[in-house]
């Protein structure tokens, strides 16, 4: 018999399952049954899905009498915007859909946005399942009903709170990951551990090669934790009108760098958030919320695993004037102020609104350096 665990995320009616374990097919089969009752199976992938994981359509046809339209989008953040977004909703309306039919997102937190949006558009609303297939998606993404598509402004501005009805998560599936994108995973991995629980990242300290490897039960593990913590504080706070805030922790600088740089291959979401949250670890310290331990922890536990942590690592050279313009389009400002999410200590995350802008300029000046 093949396990696998179960965590619920308790919203009401809106409740729905995440399954996690080591074979697609045993997770498929357990929740097929409950697909049979559609009119329609969409199933969304990007080009690279589809040529690295084929075997999930052989799967679902072999276990299903259903017929599936499959829609291809190309891979890549810039894959967030509102002509793939129409070009999606064309095609999915081509196949005569009624609000009985199903769409399946099989693919990393880009396809999950996107199909997500589109999902709660079309007809006004039809269900979808998540299926991710990267480790962030697995740990982060693809759990709590974010959806978006990216404006040029900044990542992640039109969008919509959408519940899947069920996320169903392999680990097989991230065996053809290279290793740039295993690490943008584990630096969701990390930030659960900083603004929720020290144990954890105790775990990561003496398991964190092990994950970087892919090795079953550490990975299992770490992505059972990572979605028990969001999905506690996705039941709490469905609409992020509070402590699901907490989640943005290294956001705000990371998606500044990911707008700086174009939403381009050159630094990866989760890498981007390894940079935010140290900026964002020095930014409390700058400010006095903190001590130098909090980096110290963070900084050598990212060598260990020589994962990098600054700009510099990626090439690329922000003014202090280039970050403010890019943060001042975050979508976490509130009442024309920014907030952060800074850290006093593990596990005690707070809101910072900055009211004085210059606050903000100071720091940047002394820290846009290498350590």
């Amino acid at each position: 018999m093949i396990n696998f665990k179960t965590i619920k995320v308790n919203l009401n009616e809106r409740s729905y399952p995440i399954l996690i374990g080591e074979n697609l097919e045993s997770i498929l089969l357990k929740y097929l049954k409950k697909i049979g009752s559609y009119s329609k199976v969409i199933v969304v992938t990007d080009k690279v899905v589809n040529k690295k994981i084929p075997f999930f359509f052989k799967v679902f046809r072999n276990l299903s009498n259903m017929k599936i339209i499959k829609v291809i989008l190309p891979p890549g953040e810039k894959t967030k915007s509102f002509a793939n977004l129409q070009n999606l909703c064309e095609k999915i309306l081509k196949a005569k859909i009624d609000r009985n039919a199903i769409i399946i997102c099989f693919g990393g937190g880009v396809i999950g946005d996107i199909v997500g949006l589109t999902a709660n558009l079309l007809l006004r609303g039809i269900d979808f399942i998540q299926v991710p297939t990267t480790l962030l998606a697995q740990v982060d993404s693809s759990v709590g009903g974010k959806t978006a598509i990216n404006s040029k402004y900044g990542k992640n501005l039109i969008g919509t709170f959408n519940q899947p009805k069920a996320v169903l998560i392999s680990t097989d599936t991230l065996q053809t990951l290279d290793k740039r994108q295993v690490i943008a995973g584990y630096a969701e991995i990390l930030k659960y551990a900083f603004i929720y629980d020290k144990s954890f990242f105790n775990f990561l300290k003496k398991n964190g090669k092990r994950i970087i490897r892919l090795k079953p039960k550490e990975t299992i593990e770490s992505i059972e934790k990572s979605c028990r913590i969001k999905a506690n504080i996705v039941s709490k706070d469905e609409y992020e009108k509070g402590v699901r805030e907490i989640l943005n922790f290294g956001h705000t600088f990371g998606h500044a760098i990911e707008s700086f740089t174009g939403f381009s291959e050159k630094i990866l979401h989760g890498e981007a958030v390894i940079i935010g949250m140290h900026f964002a670890l020095k930014f409390s310290k700058f400010l006095g919320l903190c001590s130098n331990h909090l980096i110290d922890d963070f900084t050598d536990h990212l060598k260990d695993l020589k994962i990098p942590h600054n700009l510099e690592d990626y090439e690329i050279k922000m003014s202090y004037t280039d970050f403010i313009k890019h943060i001042k389009f975050d979508k976490k400002i509130k009442n024309s102020y920014l907030k952060f999410i800074l850290l006093k200590d593990f596990a005690r995350p707070i809101g910072y609104i900055l009211k004085n802008e210059k606050v903000l300029e100071d720091f940047l000046k002394q820290n846009l350096t290498k350590d």
